[in-house]
């Protein structure tokens, strides 16, 4: 756990579940039977509910004296970490999501582009990265999406801009950490072919077909099919685009020759 740029060490698995449980509900109250879920699932034992009050006690304490303006609270029997928006990388990320919405309705692209990159960088991991629960899957899944939802936001008013390019080091990064995620190789196949690079772009395509067969027993979507064939066809046209240039060159050239020669004929003609 960290508290600004402090590093607060949690020992146990156990007490990093419970703690992980109140960090996803922070400003909520928690009940025990949640907190016993989160800790053992369907498998626990008949003194689940005193271990779970022991641990809390002693997180409690660890909190109090390490973390800035966030403590741990008891309400009957349910539990809360109370804390400031601010010392909380979830909520501030929530946050900085909405108000890139808001700028990028109001017409503010470049606000919303340095307020979602912001956010981003809050990330220093996955969702619950060292936390195994099977009850708290649902919510890393709920952030990742989250997460997910901020980068294609980022990438699309990137892309709105001309700024395409200059995403491609990003791309490559996100799509390393979401080798499936069809949107984001189409993103970065684009930007490849835009700039230059059709023959990677391409790359990109096969690739993504070639693991989601082989990792999942399933085909890319449509919008995969449709880019890989519009860059294809881009890569066909662009040699018969020269070679149509060549002849218009030959013709207009063919032309001021027979005009030259014309004129000069009749200059000839007139002198004689």
């Amino acid at each position: 756990m960290r508290s600004g740029n402090s590093a607060i060490h949690i020992s146990g698995e156990r007490s990093k579940k419970l703690l992980a449980g109140l960090v996803v509900e922070t400003n909520r109250d928690v009940t025990i039977d949640r907190l016993i879920d989160i800790v053992w699932g369907d498998d626990s034992p008949v003194t689940a509910r005193q271990q779970i009050q022991n641990r809390l006690g002693r997180l409690r304490l660890v909190v109090s004296r390490n973390a800035v303006d966030q403590r741990i609270v008891r309400h009957g029997n349910r539990y809360q970490l109370e804390s400031a928006e601010e010392h909380v990388d979830g909520l501030r990320f929530r946050r900085l999501c909405a108000e890139a919405e808001v700028a990028r309705r109001r017409g503010q692209t470049a606000h919303a582009i340095a307020i979602l990159r912001q956010g981003l960088m809050l990330w220093r991991g996955n969702a619950m990265e060292d936390v195994h629960s099977t009850a708290l899957q649902v919510d890393a899944v709920h952030w990742e999406e989250s997460r997910l939802r901020a980068i294609e936001s980022l990438v699309a008013l990137e892309f709105g801009r001309g700024n395409c390019v200059a995403t491609i080091p990003e791309l490559q990064s996100w799509i390393a950490g979401h080798p499936y995620h069809e949107g984001l190789h189409c993103r970065l196949s684009e930007a490849l072919h835009e700039a230059g690079r059709t023959a990677e772009a391409l790359a990109v395509i096969r690739d993504l077909r070639h693991r989601l067969d082989a990792d999942l027993g399933i085909a890319p979507g449509a919008a995969v099919n449709e880019l890989e064939r519009r860059t294809l066809v881009g890569q066909e046209m662009t040699p018969q685009a020269g070679v149509q240039l060549d002849r218009e060159a030959a013709e207009a050239l063919r032309r001021a020759l027979t005009e030259t020669t014309r004129a000069l004929s009749i200059l000839t003609t007139a002198l004689a």
